[in-house]
């Protein structure tokens, strides 16, 4: 039998790190390699959460391509009952269920907000750490429920900044680890082969899930066929994951007819969504409000924003992205539109530049232009910072690392 701390519990469980990934494969990449790494430090007390089998395939296949040890994996079912859910309501049944399971650690990791609800339904919830899937600037991103983590792990001094500003954290409380999926993808040695078997440049299309800000519906069938007609570009259309799984079958359907073999992808969901597939293979970006367009950007290069709704966004840090190129309107020319993007781009270069290192903590360029992170491991700070709050003896990360 484990010995008992004073609190009454085994020891074995107050080591125990779990590490909740229940907002969709497209977060595995912000925490899981700080989970494995956690598992290399601490081996069998981690415990990576998922809600389906074949996000579990995913996670055990993404550990892999890191070289890493895989923590175990555990699917969150729910009971049949819970068919007759929303599935929006989902992941709050989840927790509500599992509750007890989760709470049974040392220490809990997430990439979402919802997790916080494990504090208000458990007095003996562990504390609760924080890293943000992606960097952007969306007034979402700097909201209330920040207020209920134990600690928070961001990318940037940016998204510090503002977290301060908003009086949700307290400075004790964030720390800047850096950019934990950018840096991690950045140096994996993978091969990527090229997004089109052509010399034609690529553009990237990338509309956010958000009906308030997404061009999609105004803008996205409007560029496809003016890049086909132009024939001079290749295009990429790979909306935020979240946006396509609103869809019916039928509009699914519709959207990825619009695919024309060696010239237009329709990707409304692949892992190269999640992979960097797209925001390192295209040269040009275009999208509205995605956080995808920091992980572009690692590798400076052409933007075009397209407002959809007239937004008055100069002033507005939730739209500061929007200064990296060309904003225009859902009727504009769109290949005249590309045309000035790449014409343009040494305009917007330097602030490009200035806004990834303020938002991106230790990126800078070599002069071939290659990104790098020298001094710095993302993977190492955050898993430090887990181990302290879970009360375990911080491991030597940096040197493990080297």
């Amino acid at each position: 039998m484990p010995a008992l701390l004073p609190s009454g519990r085994p020891d074995a469980l107050l080591r125990r790190i779990h590490v909740l990934a229940i907002g969709g494969a497209h977060q595995f990449a912000h925490i899981l390699p700080v989970a494995s790494e956690l598992e290399r430090r601490q081996p069998g007390s981690v415990t990576f959460f998922v809600c389906s089998e074949e996000e579990a395939a995913i996670a055990q296949d993404q550990v892999r391509d890191l070289g890493g040890p895989c923590p175990a994996v555990e699917v969150m079912r729910l009971p049949g009952i819970a068919v007759l859910l929303p599935r929006q309501l989902h992941k709050a049944a989840r927790l509500i269920v599992w509750a007890g399971r989760l709470c049974d650690a040392a220490a809990i990791l997430c990439a979402e907000r919802t997790s916080t609800m494990l504090g208000r339904l458990r007095g003996d919830c562990p504390p609760i750490l924080h890293i943000p899937h992606g960097a952007g600037d969306r007034a979402v991103g700097f909201e209330k429920r920040f207020t209920l983590f134990d600690h928070v792990m961001v990318a940037g001094r940016k998204d510090r900044d503002r977290l301060l500003a908003s009086g949700f954290v307290e400075p004790e409380a964030c720390t800047v680890t850096g950019p934990i999926k950018l840096a991690t993808i950045l140096s994996s040695p993978r091969p990527r082969p090229p997004l089109f078997d052509n010399p034609r440049p690529t553009i990237f299309y990338n509309p956010h899930f958000s009906k308030k800000h997404s061009s999609i519906e105004v803008f996205g069938r409007k560029l496809i066929e003016a890049v086909v007609q132009d024939g001079r570009y290749n295009l990429v259309v790979a909306p935020h994951v979240r946006l396509a799984r609103r869809w019916s079958a039928r509009e699914r359907r519709e959207w990825e007819a619009l695919a024309v073999p060696g010239r237009v992808v329709v990707d409304l969901g692949s892992a190269r969504c999640n992979d960097m597939s797209y925001t390192l293979g295209a040269d040009l970006y275009v999208g509205d409000v995605s956080s995808q367009v920091y992980e572009f950007l690692a590798h400076p290069r052409p933007c075009l924003f397209v407002d959809a709704r007239g937004t008055d966004w100069q002033e507005s840090e939730d739209y500061a992205m929007w200064h990296f190129g060309e904003v225009i309107a859902p009727d504009a020319d769109p290949v005249a539109a590309l045309d000035r993007a790449f014409a343009n781009h040494g305009a917007y270069l330097a602030w490009q530049r200035e806004r990834m290192a303020y938002t991106i903590d230790g990126i800078s360029w070599a002069p071939d232009g290659t990104p790098t992170f020298k001094g710095r491991n993302a993977v190492c700070e955050a898993a430090d910072q887990v181990e302290r709050y879970a009360g375990l003896a911080v491991s030597d990360g940096w040197a493990s690392a080297a």
